[in-house]
């Protein structure tokens, strides 16, 4: 599935991210009331929680498409993962170094390392962009 990427480390860095984009989809679209309790969240948040694992789920499969289609030509698809991606990292790191929202330094440790593979695979293929 890798060997369209023609770059070991790209596939594999972006391979790991999709694991990540996998998680946080089965975290906001099945355990939605759990998670929102457990950060604190009131349950009517529930929704916009599940479209925004919706969204992610949607990135995952353009991801996924990559994998068995070539990443040439899919610059925007890119650009976007990478807006996406860079934008949840923001959100998470102002509501928890700014605002000062418990109970997320974990999410955004984690968003922080999956946004970090991800430029790091883009940077790789941008140039078959």
């Amino acid at each position: 599935m890798f060997k369209k990427y023609n770059d070991n480390l790209a596939a594999v860095v972006l391979g790991i991210f999709l694991l990540g984009i996998a998680s946080y989809v089965g975290q906001l679209l099945f355990t939605t009331e759990a998670w929102l309790a457990e950060n604190g969240v009131h349950a009517n948040a529930a929704t916009i929680t599940r479209v925004m694992g919706g969204a992610w789920l949607g990135l995952g499969i353009g991801l996924v498409l990559t994998f068995l289609n070539g990443p040439d030509g899919q610059k925007t698809y890119f650009w976007s993962l990478g807006v996406a991606q860079v934008s949840t990292l923001s959100v998470l790191a102002y509501s928890h170094f700014i605002t000062k929202v418990p109970h997320i330094g974990d999410d955004v440790a984690i968003v922080t390392v999956l946004t970090v593979l991800m430029l790091l695979g883009w940077f790789r293929i941008k140039s078959r962009l």
